[in-house]
């Protein structure tokens, strides 16, 4: 059975492997995640956030990974960063993610919308994660969203609301990424449509087996970092969503649908 794992992943990695060389324009966009867990930054100051008032990267002792957060104590103290996804020609879902320790009579909120290129166009509503006195530990609130077609970039801000004297609020771990049953952005791209049969078993394939191992999880984190701006171009080129359809997706999922009772539990 091993064997066979291996020879499912191996043409999984070489499908991948042609997509993520084509011309490197369509590949530029960067990851989903958004500096986890605040380590990246000097001082007082985060990489890839912008902040106001007097928000701030602070050192508070061990929390999920390494010892920093973000931090807001007022009202004009927020964080902000602009995520690019690509340009979105098809309907995507994502998750938003993020935990919040807060203290006092304040509502600490991430908030999420999509937009067309940064400070442009708003496309969405706002999608509020929010959380009221946690009694000093972390809580975590996720949301599941989609991005309307023509969005090229996501912002998410980190705030606090309804604030009194001595209110505190601290970040940690925010994220953006498609949840664990979201889309297969190059094989959505070549089907056109998110609710294809393929799709299911694809998704069935990456959580049954590649999210179970390590080489297979650094795959999907791979793939979903590269994948929404080569799917863009796919998205775009008739030929190509059939090519890409019919020579590189198709075999794969014959092959998963032929070995199915090997990995399916």
């Amino acid at each position: 059975m091993g064997r066979y794992m291996n020879i499912m992943l191996a043409a999984l990695l070489i499908v991948t492997g042609v997509l993520v060389f084509l011309p490197s324009g369509y590949v530029s966009a960067g990851g989903m995640v958004c500096n986890q867990s605040f380590e990246e930054g000097v001082g007082g100051n985060v990489t890839s956030w912008n902040w106001t008032g007097n928000a701030a990267r602070v050192d508070t002792g061990p929390i999920y990974v390494g010892n920093w957060t973000a931090r807001i104590t007022g009202e004009n103290d927020t964080f902000t960063q602009w995520l690019s996804i690509g340009n979105i020609t098809l309907p995507l879902t994502f998750e938003g993610w993020g935990w919040m320790c807060v203290s006092g009579n304040v509502t600490g909120k991430i908030e999420l919308d999509f937009w067309t290129g940064v400070n442009g166009t708003k496309l969405s509503s706002t999608t509020e994660l929010s959380a009221n006195d946690t009694d000093g530990i972390y809580i975590q609130r996720a949301s599941i969203m989609q991005s309307p077609v023509g969005s090229t970039c996501v912002r998410i801000r980190l705030l606090g609301t309804g604030w009194d004297e001595g209110g505190e609020v601290r970040f940690d771990e925010i994220g953006f990424w498609p949840p664990a049953g979201g889309l297969c952005f190059i094989a959505t791209a070549a089907y056109g449509t998110e609710t294809a049969g393929q799709l299911d078993i694809l998704r069935d394939f990456r959580d049954q087996v590649l999210l179970k191992n390590a080489l297979g999880s650094r795959f999907v984190e791979t793939y979903y970092k590269v994948s929404p701006p080569v799917a863009d171009f796919i998205a775009k080129n008739d030929f190509l969503r059939a090519v890409v359809r019919e020579a590189l997706i198709d075999p794969v999922v014959n092959i998963l649908q032929w070995s199915q009772s090997l990995w399916r539990a």
